[in-house]
């Protein structure tokens, strides 16, 4: 039987609200006043009860976790379900999405079939769960507690970082003064293999369930046959002796009685493999270092891994909104497909985001990348390896499949630049100049590829804006300004190579690029404007009036180009907040500009008003005011409401922008024992 271990009190969600309102008021009136501090050491396994994090959570509220093998999306938080999980597949180009129906269902997950749910029944009660609190361990780890009469109950969802699996874990105490007869466990449903790119869609083969081989004790597996098996899932009950199938249902029933006083707790696993032997094997390895080494010390080990990627500010509010989305970036932006083992970017592993699965330089190199130079220089280093190496042949195209083929044609500016930039942000974070000549060639492929888009004047010009969408208006000053920013960075990286010509003709080709934009993307006629501003872009003829949050005009100080203080600026500013800019969202209480595909207030525009003086106190008033998407960003919020927009949750990319420019802000210096990235060539001191 499993060890008891973990968090422990339930706490109301009223409470948790009114705790959160009063910090959402401290931390907003000193996050200007208190500066950065170093950071202290990670927490133990004893202090599990503090580390916990009560989550506030709507009725039709999602919890995700996972690693990079396995992602757990969908855990309702009405009654701790797992409606979806998912593995990346190199094969399918995206994900397969494992599901409790055989159709492909939209709309919320209190009406969905879950691939899993626990459940309790005491004495003669039917069996079920209503979940009353959440917490998460480290950000990361979800808690879910709940009642029966006097049976306390509490699930937890483990994804060790190493494994192929998930691990939940059911713990019953009798609180009450007489004994309790009690059942509990999990019903797997086997409904249905899902294709997602993008949307989910259904994959037509046989779905099959058997037992392991007899020395695999206690595991039913879950098999998915074209012309051969071509993914299998296991569900491990080591402590659960009791089953019964049903068609696609398959149910684990443990039972005891419980003296007054009295603890249970059962472990089961979730694993994943390309075929039963591979998935019933994973589920093996989890349940054997589970039972030599003690629930404490395996959960304890996570916890440890964790805690070397977590970041501080010192103030609890910012640190769960911070951490929460760092992790969500690093293992929902980012993971291993499971046939070929490679590591791959993508949107998000999460199916409640509109275009999950699929890759885009921009979010992959300009969001996310920031969220693991934050937390994880290793994480890092791969992703950069993947922009320059697997995604390298068509950067710069619209959208691609995570195997580097184009999914959705158009080139784009922006995201010719975006893997430059990271290159060289890494390279300043790091001083590894040896990485930087590894990947010399790909440098050289990108700046190349810029090269053939230089227009009119010297400007660059670009096929669709950073929406995705075709414009008649080619030279966009944002894009034009992040091509200097490259530029730059790529002489940089030149001349620490050594590369001193190069350099030199980099510099001057950005020198004449920011004339050229100062002297032709800057224009006089905005309806409203006060004089000269910066337009959306030119076609060598007219100007456009115009901004997209993706790639706002607002950036430019960020990227360096530009002093806030500029005049040019500060009119430009000024014009997006008047009520002569349509999208500009004036007057709105949680209201930032918006743009024709983007009308409400968009996660990129509160991280890039953070970086600004003027904006900054609104930004992080909707910030820390917003329940998100369960507290992950979402692509839009409502201006009026703070209410997160449908359609754009659990957006993995843009939830590393947005925390990693809070923690760029806030965040104490990380710690010595922060994890570095392998030794490929010299690191930072």
């Amino acid at each position: 039987m499993a060890s008891e271990w973990g968090v422990g009190g339930t706490s109301g969600r009223a409470a948790a609200a009114g705790l959160r309102a009063i910090a959402v008021m401290g931390v907003f009136a000193s996050l200007a006043l208190v500066p950065a501090r170093s950071s202290g050491a990670g927490q133990s396994l004893e202090t599990a009860t503090s580390a916990a994090t009560p989550l506030k959570l709507g009725p039709e509220a999602v919890i995700a976790t996972g690693n990079d093998w396995i992602a757990l999306p969908e855990i309702r938080a009405s009654d701790g379900a797992v409606v979806s999980f998912n593995v990346l597949s190199m094969r399918e180009r995206g994900l397969l999405q494992v599901q409790g129906s055989p159709e492909v269902n939209s709309g919320p997950e209190s009406g969905l079939t879950p691939a899993l749910a626990p459940w309790v029944a005491v004495g003669a009660e039917p069996p079920g769960l209503h979940v009353s609190a959440w917490r998460l361990i480290d950000y990361w780890i979800p808690v879910a507690t709940a009642r029966s009469g006097s049976v306390h109950i509490r699930i937890t969802y483990v994804t060790p970082p190493h494994a192929r699996a998930a691990w939940i874990r059911v713990a019953l105490v009798n609180q009450g003064k007489e004994a309790q007869s009690v059942r509990f466990g999990l019903t797997a449903r086997w409904g249905g293999l899902a294709r997602v790119v993008y949307a989910p869609t259904m994959i037509i083969g046989q779905r099959l369930q058997s037992s392991a081989p007899a020395f695999i004790k206690r595991t039913h597996l879950f098999s998915f046959l074209e012309n051969d098996t071509v993914f299998a899932w296991a569900l491990k009950h080591p402590d659960c002796a009791h089953t019964r199938e049903a068609g696609d249902k398959y149910t684990v029933e443990c039972r005891r009685s419980l003296a007054p006083g009295q603890r249970v707790a059962a472990n089961f696993i979730l694993s994943v493999g390309l075929d039963r032997t591979s998935a019933q094997y994973s589920a093996r390895v989890l349940g054997a270092e589970l039972a030599h080494r003690g629930d404490a010390a395996v959960l304890d080990s996570e916890r440890a891994w964790l805690a070397s990627r977590l970041r501080s500010t010192g103030r609890p509010i910012l640190d769960e909104f911070i951490n929460r989305n760092l992790l969500f970036s690093s293992f929902f932006a980012w993971g291993r497909t499971l046939d070929t083992e490679q590591f791959v970017g993508v949107t998000s592993r999460s199916p409640r985001y509109y275009v999950a699965a699929a890759y885009w330089d921009r979010d992959a190199m300009l969001w996310s990348f920031p969220a693991l130079l934050a937390s994880d220089l290793g994480r890092a280093r791969r992703a950069l390896d993947v922009a320059l190496g697997l995604q390298l042949r068509d950067a710069g195209t619209h959208s691609r499949f995570i195997n580097g083929v184009t999914l959705e044609p158009g080139y784009e500016l922006d995201e010719n630049a975006a893997p430059i930039v990271a290159l060289a942000e890494y390279w300043r974070k790091t001083g590894d100049t040896a990485f930087v000549r590894h990947h010399r060639a790909a440098l050289a492929r990108l700046l190349t590829k810029l090269a053939a888009h230089r227009g009119l004047a010297g400007l660059y010009w670009t096929e669709q804006d950073s929406q995705d969408e075709n414009r008649r208006w080619p030279y966009e000053t944002y894009d034009n300004a992040l091509v200097w920013h490259a530029l730059r960075g790529a002489a940089a990286m030149y001349r620490a190579i050594g590369e001193g010509a190069a350099a030199e003709a980099l510099d001057a080709r950005a020198r004449h690029l920011h004339q050229s934009i100062m002297r032709h993307l800057v224009a006089s006629g905005a309806p409203g404007a006060s004089g000269p501003i910066f337009a959306f872009g030119w076609n060598g003829k007219r100007h456009k009036f115009d901004d997209v949050p993706p790639g706002s005009i607002l950036k430019l100080p960020a990227l360096g180009f530009i002093s806030q203080d500029n005049p040019v600026f500060r009119r430009t500013y000024r014009w997006l907040h008047s009520t002569f800019f349509k999208y500009s969202n004036i007057g709105k209480p949680y209201g930032l500009p918006g743009s024709y595909r983007l009308p409400y207030t968009s996660s990129w525009s509160i991280a890039d008003h953070l970086r600004l003086r003027t904006g900054r106190a609104q930004a992080l008033k909707i910030l820390l005011a917003s329940p998100w998407d369960g507290g992950i960003i979402s692509e839009q919020v409502n201006p009026v409401t703070d209410a997160s927009i449908p359609g754009g949750g659990a957006f993995a990319t843009a939830a590393g922008y947005v925390a990693a420019t809070a923690c760029d802000l806030y965040c104490r210096p990380r710690s010595p024992a922060a994890p570095a990235a392998p030794a490929l060539g010299k690191e930072a001191p």
